[in-house]
């Protein structure tokens, strides 16, 4: 049983924060509209292929988890700990222009931003109960659209409507992709596409030898249904130190084709070998054939391998499709990002031609790598420790790398997270630096950029983890993240900005944390702690105007093991 002292602790200490901390939201802005580009735009070399269509699943008729379950732990459950993500490293001194934190002010916000829904989505003990074991942390997909909402975490989904009543799950994702049960998966992503009213999930899985990608494609807008099953080989033989995995590989979308961002990793040695890009035939993906891809790898930038290169969700029918990705290859500080454009595209589909794809850098504020977070001392199970083990916070495994990136109005918008400086706190803290970044083409390559909006979120005390970000067609942007401190348990927090504002408002907590984390990874200088991440995310739905997010925080599950939770939830600005 969890003690009342430790509830009355998570409960204080959110209450101050939403009502009297409203003044210790910290932020800073920049507004900039001086376009900021590389002399010249870089070019990159593309091979042609195609994606296999594998199979079908029908969502109705997979094996779900008992309901008897799904509310208790089971008898057994040691969760798998998934290891540290490989961090990549330049091979050559880059330069930087900064070697601190920003310093970020502290200013009085009203809280602004309406929630309309509110429920729990995947956790951890229905994960375990779906396939036997766990995994953390959780990888957070989430698509909303025509009425449903779907949450695939780690290898397990379920699928709602928008009251957060279950219409399908929660299921092993294993199941869902035609995998065995035995096969690894990670980092899955699910999204609506409302031009086609499909939807499209991916995950990507690797073993010793070789590495694949799962991509489904629903056959309706009604994603308890039936889905096509596509696979794409990303082992890449012939690549440095390969058999590789393509790690967290990303979903984007426009008119014309899908595109999966991957980061090759060597399986059974330490290579980096960049960024990877396939463009996918949308069309062909949604006629049930073998679909044509684009595929760009080993990408590099600012000659450093490229890395996190995030595809936008494209919410309109821009000219390019554009991506951005940030730039800090030696794991300290810097002040660029990389924006980068795909065109004729069209080819994708006809296989006659290539696309084009290219990139500058521009100048933007600064960041670097945030702290890991300290969060109110637990206690976990740790077999693997011979028996219970102080924990004294979480590992957020960052990279301050880009997180998922939208086109919408005209432009990019981004978020990552950064270490921050705020005055008078007593440590550095994690909070958010996000961007707006308008691209424009030189003919059929990237020619400049325009940074039109920028700054920082942070809250006094508090670590800000995984952001995203989102945009309505009005220009207001929502905010998620988690976010949690030495008095606070880690819990799931929103913001939002106006269009006609220069600066993010309060804070809202739809899921306030009322546990420690109990997870454990053996990370050096800070053992004893869980993994929190990889990453949070969020649909726009323009039928509603309204953001759907989601994103992990501590709830009162009774699990021993891993007790994670993910809240989702609707919000209008």
């Amino acid at each position: 049983m969890r003690s009342l002292s430790r509830k009355l602790l998570a409960s204080v200490a959110l209450v101050v924060m939403v009502i009297a901390g409203v003044a210790t939201v910290a932020f800073g802005y920049n507004f900039a509209h001086a376009a900021t580009r590389s002399p010249s735009a870089v070019s990159y070399n593309g091979s042609h292929g195609s994606i296999k269509l594998v199979g079908s699943v029908n969502v109705a008729k997979l094996p779900h988890a008992s309901a008897a379950l799904l509310g208790s732990q089971p008898a057994a459950h040691h969760p798998y700990a998934v290891t540290m993500r490989p961090q990549p490293k330049s091979n050559k001194p880059q330069p930087s222009t900064v070697s601190h934190a920003p310093v970020v002010n502290s200013a009085p916000k009203t809280v602004q931003g309406s929630l309309l829904a509110n429920f729990d989505g995947i956790n951890a003990i229905q994960s375990a109960n779906v396939n036997g074991f766990d995994l953390e942390p959780p990888d957070e997909g989430l698509g909303a659209g025509n009425g449903y909402v779907a949450n695939f975490v780690n290898n397990a989904g379920a699928i709602y409507n928008r009251n957060g009543v279950t219409l399908a799950g929660p299921f092993s994702l294993n199941a869902f992709f035609n995998e065995p049960a035995s096969a690894f998966l990670s980092d899955p992503r699910v999204y609506y596409d409302r031009s086609t009213n499909r939807w499209f999930a991916n995950i990507f899985t690797f073993d010793s030898s070789s590495s694949h990608i799962d991509l489904a494609v629903s056959a309706s807008g009604n994603p308890t249904g039936s889905w096509l099953i596509y696979q794409i080989d990303s082992t890449d033989p012939n690549g440095a130190g390969c058999p590789c995995f393509p790690d967290y590989t990303i979903n984007g979308i426009d008119q014309y084709n899908v595109y999966l961002s991957g980061n090759e990793f060597s399986i059974n040695a330490s290579n980096f070998n960049g960024a990877e890009i396939w463009a996918i035939s949308k069309s062909q993906l949604e006629a049930g054939v073998a679909a044509n891809y684009a595929l760009f790898a080993d990408l590099s930038q600012a000659g450093a391998p490229a890395y996190h290169v995030q595809p936008a969700i494209s919410y309109t029918a821009p000219n390019a499709e554009y991506f951005m990705s940030s730039l800090d290859p030696n794991g300290t500080f810097d002040t660029r990002l990389g924006v980068w454009a795909m065109t004729n595209r069209q080819s994708v589909t006809s296989g006659s031609g290539m696309p084009i794809l290219s990139s500058i850098v521009i100048t933007s504020e600064a960041y670097g790598q945030p702290p890991n977070a300290h969060t109110p001392p637990g206690v976990c199970s740790c077999p693997a420790l011979g028996g219970p083990t102080p924990t004294t916070g979480v590992v957020t495994n960052d990279f301050d790398a880009m997180q998922e990136v939208e086109f919408i109005n005209g432009h990019l918008v981004g978020a990552l997270d950064t270490a921050v400086t705020i005055p008078g706190d007593t440590s550095e803290r994690s909070g958010v630096a996000w961007f707006h970044v308008t691209p424009a083409l030189s003919g059929n390559v990237i020619g400049g950029a325009h940074i039109t909006g920028q700054g920082y979120f942070a809250m006094q005390g508090l670590y800000l983890l995984y952001p995203h970000i989102n945009q309505d067609k009005y220009g207001n942007d929502g905010l998620v993240f988690s976010l949690g401190g030495p008095n606070t348990f880690l819990s799931a927090a929103y913001t939002v900005k106006l269009a006609t504002q220069n600066y993010f408002g309060g804070v809202h907590v739809p899921g306030p944390g009322v546990d420690p984390d109990n997870g454990f990874t053996s990370t050096p200088g800070f053992g004893g702690v869980g993994r929190w991440g990889d990453y949070s995310n969020g649909e726009y739905d323009p039928s509603t105007g309204t953001f759907w997010f989601a994103t992990q925080y501590i709830p009162n599950n009774g699990d021993s093991y891993a007790n994670w939770g993910n809240r989702v939830f609707q919000i209008e600005a």
